[in-house]
């Protein structure tokens, strides 16, 4: 998504609740009512629906037979279980991409690259985020691997908001990286950008752990 262009009513929603979450308005377990977050946000209910959609799907509410939509929280073993996942299988996703791609098929990643490097708000940089690592391998078969290695990174990325939010140099080491990535994929050296891969998530990984650890409670969860 272009951040430069005017917010949806449903993302508007989605970007405020999500923000609120990750930085601990709502606490884990508390419920969110639809026509109270319609009312507050001056929107009606509709666009409130649809966002309730959209953080369900990333992990940060859950549905309660009886109390609604409730607040889930992040947890360390959830996002440690993302990045395991991630790490086994997007190199081999990069590695299908490489043998796939043509000239000019990085230009849409380079571009998004250069918006990250200008980006400083934690939610709009994690959302070009996204978009980055799903262009890099747009080249890649449309299958089962590519479905799921997207869905995963779209989980991940409430956790890479929270993290930027905490420290936000991690944004320039990150751009960093990205830059070495591009590299390598120019290069064509599919080996080399598949350990790349794996070690960017890696190290994405160790960050969101140091900068979470503080805000966990007892229970293991972030708040």
């Amino acid at each position: 998504m272009d951040s430069r262009r005017p917010q949806t009513a449903r993302q508007y929603v989605v970007g405020v609740l999500r923000t609120e979450i990750l930085r601990g308005t709502h606490q884990a377990g508390a419920r969110l009512r639809q026509e109270e977050v319609a009312a507050r946000l001056g929107v009606s209910t509709t666009p409130v629906r649809e966002a309730f959609r959209d953080l369900l799907a990333e992990g940060l509410i859950g549905l309660d037979t009886h109390r609604g939509v409730l607040v889930r929280g992040l947890t360390l073993a959830d996002v440690r279980e993302l990045y395991e996942l991630r790490i086994l299988l997007e190199p081999r996703l990069v590695v299908s991409a490489l043998a796939l791609a043509l000239p000019g098929d990085l230009a849409a990643a380079e571009a998004t690259h250069l918006r990250l490097c200008a980006e400083l708000d934690p939610e709009r940089w994690a959302g070009l985020n996204v978009v980055f690592h799903r262009e890099l391998t747009l080249s890649a078969p449309d299958g089962r691997l590519a479905r799921i290695v997207a869905s995963l990174a779209e989980a991940a990325g409430a956790y890479v908001t929270l993290s930027m939010h905490a420290s936000k140099e991690l944004m320039a080491f990150n751009n960093a990286d990205h830059a070495e990535l591009l590299q390598h994929y120019r290069n064509g050296d599919a080996e080399v950008a598949a350990r790349k891969t794996a070690e960017h998530l890696e190290q994405t990984l160790r960050a969101i752990e140091e900068n979470v650890q503080a805000r966990l409670t007892r229970s293991d969860r972030i708040v």
